[in-house]
């Protein structure tokens, strides 16, 4: 919001050539959080994406902290018991899919009690329906009455007694690491993120919602490409990296 009232027409991210500024990212995030609100989506509830790094995976991001629920994003490297695992821990009411992955969560559909809806991204197939209809209305989305020390993200860490843990991230918690970096690197609304890293990861998130914090911009990558980004290094005029 804030970023949308002072830097209403500056990059907020660029994904695959589309630009996307910061007042279209809280319109976006706003009918996001909407439509997850009308999938019955409440305040804690866990909502899982299984995905590369996307467009649509930046506006969960948004939406889920706008609606107060915990995302729980899954390393796309793991194999599909792994996956079955973490989805079964974080016990999601709503997953996300992107269509190269969305094969393996159907085969896990039976072992997932708590997933309600399935939505997938770019192709899908049942049981995933578009996740185009989630952002579809411009429906107006209330302020959740949550906490900001309320969790934001579960992020999967290192196994411990052979099976990974999942921990808890708050928004505070990350607006507080955030705000350290802000300080520690002078980041203002003119820094640059070229964004390789894998949104699942913490250090891949973390750093693009530091340099959102400064009002800045993200140039965010399904995947690395090393020629790809000496051209977004350059085209971006990117500061961080």
């Amino acid at each position: 919001r804030r970023n949308a009232q002072l830097f209403p027409d500056r990059t907020a991210f660029v994904f695959e050539g589309k630009r996307i500024t910061h007042r279209d990212y809280l319109g976006r995030i706003e009918r996001l959080a909407a439509g997850l609100a009308r999938e019955g989506v409440k305040v804690g509830d866990r909502v899982a994406i299984l995905s590369q790094n996307s467009l649509e995976m930046i506006d969960l991001i948004g939406a889920v902290a706008r609606l107060g629920a915990i995302l729980l994003p899954i390393n796309f490297r793991l194999n599909a018991e792994e996956i079955g695992y973490v989805l079964a821990d974080g016990a999601p009411v709503l997953v996300v899919a992107g269509a190269e992955y969305q094969e393996i969560i159907a085969a896990l559909k039976v072992s997932l009690p708590s997933v309600r809806s399935y939505f997938g991204i770019g192709k899908h197939a049942a049981p995933f329906a578009p996740f185009a209809d989630l952002a579809a209305s411009d429906a107006s989305m209330p302020d959740g009455n949550f906490s900001a020390d309320e969790g934001f993200v579960i992020i999967h860490t290192a196994a411990v007694g052979g099976r990974p843990r999942g921990a808890l991230l708050s928004q505070t918690g990350l607006l507080t690491a955030q705000s350290s970096l802000v300080q520690a690197w002078s980041l203002t609304e003119r820094d640059v993120n070229l964004g390789v890293l894998p949104l699942f990861h913490v250090a891949g998130l973390g750093l693009m919602l530091t340099v959102q914090q400064a009002g800045g911009a993200s140039v965010i990558a399904s995947k690395f490409d090393p020629q790809q980004a000496v051209r977004d290094i350059a085209a971006e005029r990117v500061t961080i990296m």
